[in-house]
């Protein structure tokens, strides 16, 4: 760690420091630790380090937490009562620091003064040599630069996930799937991490642990990246949705197949009802009619041979009178 600190010879863009080269800043300056311990805290830009007052006060909370217990160990004295003082030389440096990084700011702000100045006068000057032969003409207006729009972490994210369920809509046909959705933090988890004035970061982790890092577009994220590993044949979650939607079909079909074999031996076991006269039974008929008809025959003889019996008892009566 540094003894003395000497910040007279700043880098030009150090106020706009951020992420890597911002650690690296603090690292060369005042050491290792000392980064390490921004880093722990989400200090993470040249102007949120001269927002943080105390970056010491975290190891006054009661946290369970190995890494800044290391680093307390490596920033202070413990003290023969369990507690710990800050090293002086670790304060000094931090202090220094600030002071010459708000000298930076004044400095800034002073030179944009001048500039501004200057501009005005010199913009002053051109107006009063033109005046006399151009008395009507108003001085030109500067021209005007769109700034880009900066959408916040929920605008971002709101953006991702409308953009995965509109590509799930246009692509379940494509999968074989007559339902395909993808909910955040179901089906897959959403990250987003922006560094001050840095650009967002967002990165996606699929249920088949895979980390896919978004790509950006206009200061839009882009979600390419994860339909590619969706499509891929790495992807094991997607293949596990494309298998448990195919197994639910064919069950849904054997259960129809199987209704159907049920519904047709119901209907083959079924009594059939016949209108028709069947031959037994026409048969049958017939022998009656023949039977009644050969009795009436019969009785009808007989009545005929009485009947002549008795002409023949009268006839003898007669001969013997």
């Amino acid at each position: 760690m540094p003894t003395s600190y000497d910040f007279d010879y700043l880098p030009e863009n150090v106020l706009a420091l951020s992420g890597y080269d911002f650690f690296q800043f603090i690292k060369s300056t005042l050491g290792e630790p000392e980064a390490n311990l921004l880093q722990k805290i989400s200090v993470k830009t040249t102007s949120s380090l001269l927002l943080t007052e105390n970056p010491f006060d975290i190891f006054n909370c009661d946290i369970d937490d190995d890494e800044l217990t290391t680093l307390k160990n490596q920033l202070s004295f413990k003290l023969k009562n369990d507690k710990y003082m800050i090293k002086p030389g670790v304060i000094a440096g931090f202090r220094s620091l600030n002071d010459a990084l708000k000298r930076r700011v004044d400095e800034q702000a002073t030179k944009s003064k001048r500039k501004k100045k200057q501009q005005s006068q010199q913009l002053s000057h051109t107006n009063s040599s033109f005046i006399c032969s151009l008395p009507s003409t108003s001085p030109p207006s500067a021209p005007t630069q769109s700034v880009p729009h900066r959408f916040s972490l929920a605008e971002h994210r709101a953006h991702i996930v409308k953009l995965i369920e509109k590509w799930c809509s246009d692509n379940k046909e494509n999968f074989g799937l007559e339902i395909f959705t993808l909910e955040e933090d179901v089906d897959f988890n959403l990250f987003i991490d922006s560094d001050g004035d840095a650009d967002v970061k967002a990165n996606i982790k699929c249920k088949c642990n895979k980390l896919i890092s978004l790509g950006k577009n206009d200061n839009r994220i882009q979600v390419s990246n994860y339909y590619k590993h969706l499509q891929s044949n790495g992807c094991d979650y997607m293949k596990n949705i494309k298998k448990a939607a195919k197994d639910a079909q064919l069950e849904q079909q054997q259960q129809q197949s199987s209704s159907c074999i049920i519904l047709s031996s119901h209907l083959s076991n079924a009594p059939v009802i016949q209108d028709d006269v069947s031959p037994l039974t026409t048969q049958a008929t017939a022998n009656t009619d023949s039977k009644t008809l050969t009795n009436q025959h019969s009785s009808g003889g007989g009545k005929r041979r009485l009947a002549s019996q008795s002409q023949k008892d009268i006839s003898t009566k007669r001969r013997r009178t």
